[in-house]
């Protein structure tokens, strides 16, 4: 019972973008709830024709501060206890300003925790109330508004739908804990060192058996927030990322424990790891697997630093795990062709909805703020709300659609390379000579989380960059599709 509820071992880092991107999910329906109550409040006075009570709206109103309340006190907590944590980092000696990764204990031993364990505890707490003031809400307020005629009072429904949604999620979240508990993340050295390696093994508290092979994800991100109070914000950069796919016959440690290797070649020319959680720099090592039951996935930050001396690097002891192109190609389900041409050079073919659980997310967020939308115009709100609503759903339908219907195809010869691009019947050509091309390269496009898509680039000799593909969803694709582009073109005059 202990190892279900409680946490074994140092502590975790903190995430705070995981911490904000959880608030906002849970606090969004409540915010548009009490948006449009006062909407219906402020209308209600001057006579707009809104059918929705006072008594009612004033209800909705205050359900919605109520648990955004809650939500709020939850998360300040967490964030009292991150801010005691960060004000412990103090520098005290020549050795921690040599060596600043000395500072945190779980990295000075080499042994990081996962940090994607939720409290079970309070997560339950939190659903238990969600469930019984969504069913107050519920009982209270439809029934009788319905029985009026007002189906303004379906908005409450949004209460017990949610309700429902983040009860799957706590089952599933104590599932996993109960099955995995906490992983950790042994380093073979301390620090990851750029223009080095990242090396190491995650021991998991299970025998993972995957189903399609086990993931691998290494992340450079920047978090920075900017302005103050009501505008402050929060965004989240990946400036670099690389990936593995690792075959489902893993070291087994024992009986009940599975190894996972671990080897990142690192980039030189990127930023150092932030101490303390919040703005800076961050490291991120996925795990992730599926596998029967709930699905495996665990999250490390680990540290990576600039040395004096870089150690020279060892062999990959993954390379024995790792999977083939072609059986990463295949566990993707890849539709992207590469045909070789006759005269010479290859022929590169992208179909449109190449990523359709990716198209299928915004696809969903789309029709919710649509239906917003459609709600706001409906009810006859004042206009500058369906106008900044309608301008931002513009904006997701036009990204929507060219994620489903955008097609490409580029034809790489010895003497020129040719971009086609294609929207249903609108069509775009572009072509550019050998000589002119420069380099032909990767660059992160899209992301969703802390997953990125990648936009196949050219860049000519006079400093231009054109796209030749866009949103691949498998940096070791991307890659592999770099090199056959290039290759094409290599034997130019």
């Amino acid at each position: 019972m202990k190892n279900w509820i409680f946490k074994d071992g140092p502590a975790a880092p903190v995430d705070p973008k995981a911490a904000r991107n959880r608030a906002l999910l849970l606090s969004l329906p409540f915010a548009i709830v009490g948006i449009l109550a006062l909407i219906f409040l402020v209308h209600d006075e001057i006579g707009s024709g809104f059918r929705m009570k006072r008594q009612m709206a004033m209800g909705l109103l205050s359900a919605a501060v109520v648990c955004g309340g809650l939500i709020a006190l939850i998360f300040g907590i967490s964030a009292k206890k991150t801010a005691l944590k960060t004000a412990g980092l103090k520098t005290t000696s020549r050795e921690a300003l040599e060596k600043p990764w000395l500072e945190r204990k779980d990295w000075a031993a080499g042994r990081i925790t996962s940090g994607v364990q939720k409290s079970v505890v309070l997560l339950w707490i939190f659903v238990l109330f969600w469930l019984a003031a969504s069913t107050v809400i519920t009982l209270l307020i439809v029934p009788p508004e319905l029985h009026r005629g007002n189906q303004a009072a379906l908005i409450a429904l949004i209460f017990p739908v949610i309700g429902l949604a983040v009860l799957v999620f706590a089952v599933n979240t104590s599932r996993a804990w109960r099955r995995f508990g906490q992983s950790v993340f042994e380093m073979a050295a301390m620090p990851g060192a750029l223009g080095g390696t990242l090396e190491g093994m995650v021991q998991v508290n299970a025998r993972l058996r995957p189903e399609h092979g086990l993931h691998l994800r290494l992340s450079c991100l920047r978090r920075a927030t900017t302005g103050t109070g009501k505008n402050r914000t929060t965004t989240e950069k990946i400036l670099w990322q690389d990936e593995k796919w690792l075959r489902s016959d893993l070291p087994q440690t024992d009986l009940n424990a599975t190894g996972i290797p671990v080897y990142f070649k690192l980039p030189a020319d990127q930023p150092e790891s932030t101490m303390a959680p919040g703005d800076g720099i961050h490291w991120k090592l996925e795990a992730s697997a599926r596998v029967s039951g709930p699905n495996f996935h665990a999250t490390f930050e680990v540290p990576v630093f600039k040395v004096l001396e870089t150690p020279a690097p060892a062999d990959d002891p993954t390379a024995p795990y790792q999977m083939s192109l072609d059986e990463i190609r295949q566990l993707i389900h890849s539709r992207i062709q590469v045909n070789d041409l006759a005269a010479g050079g290859r022929e590169f073919i992208f179909p449109a909805a190449r990523n359709p659980g990716f198209a299928a997310g915004a696809t969903a967020f789309l029709l919710i703020w649509t239906g917003i939308v459609i709600f706001l115009i409906w009810k006859q709100a004042p206009l500058i709300f369906p106008l900044v609503f309608g301008a931002i759903d513009l904006l997701m339908a036009a990204f929507t659609f060219d994620l489903w219907f955008r097609r490409g195809r580029v034809v790489a010869t010895p003497a020129q390379v040719q971009i086609q691009m294609a929207w249903l019947g609108f069509r775009q050509e572009r072509s550019l000579k050998v000589s002119e091309v420069a380099s032909i390269f990767n660059d992160i496009g899209a992301t969703a989380g802390h997953t990125a898509y990648y936009d196949l680039k050219i860049r000519t000799r006079d400093g231009r960059e054109l796209t030749a593909a866009k949103n691949l969803g498998s940096k070791p694709e991307a890659d592999w599709l770099a090199r056959q582009m290039a290759a094409a073109v290599k034997n130019s005059p």
